[in-house]
């Protein structure tokens, strides 16, 4: 009931559908590990490409710690999560009911932060 309150004024029904978006745009963190994986890869190595192209044109960096040769993904990883993702998908997860990726983020953050433990910079731990 008190989720179709919150539906009958048009700004709340704007305003969840902001949300909805920002929450899709951001939530790599939310799916499952091997996806989360890949995709920090992907946005890492645009990040990095972004600021090896500003050194090579002698712009101001405007993302230092993506420098692929000092980066440490988990660290990055890390970060996002704790000051974008947490907070936004608790609030999110309070209105939604969503424990499967509430469960895929602390899957996740707790990997993140294992190699982060390690001393680890890359997306994986080296084989064993």
């Amino acid at each position: 009931d008190s989720i179709k309150t919150v539906l009958t004024s048009p700004e709340n029904r704007i305003l969840i559908k902001r949300m909805l978006i920002k929450c899709a745009d951001i939530s790599n963190p939310c799916r499952p590990i091997e996806q989360c994986i890949e995709w920090a890869g992907r946005i890492s190595e645009e990040y990095f490409a972004q600021t090896d192209e500003e050194k090579r044109q002698g712009l101001p960096v405007v993302m230092p710690v993506f420098d692929r040769n000092t980066c440490s993904i988990p660290k990055s990883q890390i970060s996002f999560i704790d000051y974008f993702i947490t907070d936004m998908f608790d609030a999110w997860d309070a209105f939604a009911d969503l424990p499967n990726l509430m469960q895929h983020l602390d899957n996740n953050f707790k990997y993140w932060k294992g190699l982060d433990e390690r001393k680890l910079r890359s997306l994986r731990p080296p084989p064993e």
